[in-house]
């Protein structure tokens, strides 16, 4: 509870701090996939067993300048993994905190490119297995054996194309898991590369 207050907080203050000065200050809406695995943190080289979720959210992002912009999200995550016997649907409600740096504008068009990373936390909806095999056809819930919190990493690269006073997004992000998914076992990580489409206001 203390580390829901604690980002509660800080989502709190960016947005209140960011209506103080509307012109650095804006907000969006966002959604798009996540391809995502779970295995051992160190294992990138055997990430076959890959779930298609979905994820979405809203975002709001507060200006310092043209270079560098704080960013923080509240997006419903879809994560897991499948094999060919199962497939583990792990849900969670996520809150990244991004710091963007912007490179700058595209030879001869209005796009700009920016590249991003910061800590997440989130927090499990729901998680359940369903397996479809010989012996079994059928939904365990594995809630019961799923931490309920999880905390990590993203970093990604992103384009940003200006409409007037707003801008069409296109975001790849690598989201990275630092705490198990397993109240059991300490190997499995949540991992996913995510493509998404946003908006900004």
């Amino acid at each position: 509870m203390k580390t829901i207050s604690r980002i509660t907080l800080t989502l709190g203050l960016i947005f209140t701090f960011g209506s103080l000065s509307a012109q650095d200050f804006k907000f969006g809406i966002q959604a798009g996939t996540n391809l995502a695995v779970q295995s051992p943190i160190g294992d990138y080289y055997n990430n076959e067993d890959i779930r298609a979720g979905l994820h979405a959210g809203v975002f709001g992002n507060y200006s310092f300048n043209e270079s560098i912009y704080l960013q923080a999200e509240l997006n419903y995550d879809q994560k897991g993994s499948q094999t060919k016997d199962a497939t583990n649907k792990y849900d969670y409600i996520s809150v990244p905190v991004l710091f963007n740096y912007s490179l700058g504008k595209s030879w001869k068009t209005p796009l700009r490119f920016n590249i991003y990373a910061g800590p997440y936390a989130a927090f499990l909806v729901n998680s359940e297995t369903d397996f479809d095999t010989d012996e079994f056809n059928g939904t365990v819930d594995m809630k019961d054996n799923t931490e309920n919190t999880e905390f990590g990493l993203i970093t990604g690269f992103g384009l940003r194309y200006p409409i007037k006073e707003s801008s069409l997004m296109f975001n790849i992000r690598l989201g990275l898991g630092l705490t198990s998914v397993d109240k059991m076992d300490a190997d499995p990580k949540n991992k996913y590369i995510g493509l998404s489409l946003g908006y900004e206001f």
